[in-house]
């Protein structure tokens, strides 16, 4: 029994020391926020990750899928490369290597993602607007390293306002701006675990037919409470003066 419970703690002393080595393999994602706005259909996915080398100046951030990397740049520390895309299993992550090693560096990582401004219908009622729909920004991450603290924006489609962010609770750490001229919303998921799926969905609409109609509808109203309120003058009675 005292033999087998020395293997146990053997085992789990292990763990426990491994646990961190294999994240700092990779180095380590403090940060990644992303801001998610529209170019025609498609979506351009701007990251700024702020991140730890490891050793040999790597580290490791999430491929998302069916994206597109156009370029890295970085603003804390120097690039030695183009990012190695790894593959593992059925997926994969990227793996930038810095000339700093055992740093802090800051990078930043432009994707698009085809077809996400299309969105699909709004599931909402009756009352709502018609024609809403909705764009939903849907991530996993596939590298090795938690994220420390992972935050999104997504930029409202020209022409359409916001009209609910999915699932929204004001108790959580949801955000909502307006940012020359368009409607943006987000979310900061905090940590994420490797392997961990996050969503953010938005809700949005086209404004213009809602409000002519409203104008419409307001300058009939105005215009009857006037004839109602001036039937007089409207009759031809004399104005007293």
């Amino acid at each position: 029994m005292k033999k087998i419970k020395t293997i146990l703690f053997a085992f789990l002393t292990m763990g426990m020391l491994t646990t961190p080595v294999l994240a700092q393999e990779f180095g380590v994602l403090n940060q990644v926020a992303d801001r998610v706005s529209p170019e025609g259909d498609n979506a351009k996915i701007v990251q700024v990750i702020l991140a730890e080398t490891n050793e040999e100046g790597q580290v490791a951030f999430p491929k998302y899928s069916k994206t597109e990397l156009v370029e890295v740049t970085a603003s804390k520390g120097t690039l030695a490369g183009d990012p190695e895309e790894v593959e593992y299993g059925d997926t994969s992550y990227y793996l930038a290597t810095f000339k700093e090693k055992g740093a802090e560096v800051e990078f930043t990582v432009t994707l698009t993602k085809e077809g996400l401004y299309v969105g699909k219908k709004a599931k909402l009622g009756d009352t709502f607007p018609n024609g809403a729909i909705t764009v939903e920004h849907k991530v996993t991450n596939t590298s090795p390293n938690t994220i420390g603290e992972y935050s999104v924006t997504v930029v409202a489609p020209k022409g359409k306002e916001l009209l609910n962010i999915v699932d929204y609770d004001a108790e959580d750490p949801y955000t909502y701006a307006v940012e020359e001229g368009r409607p943006v919303g987000g979310y900061n998921f905090e940590e994420v675990k490797p392997g961990k799926e996050v969503k953010l969905a938005l809700n949005f609409y086209a404004p213009q037919k809602q409000h002519t109609v409203l104008v419409w509808v307001l300058s009939a109203v105005i215009s009857v409470a006037f004839m109602l309120k001036n039937k007089d003058l409207l009759k031809g009675k004399p104005a007293q003066e």
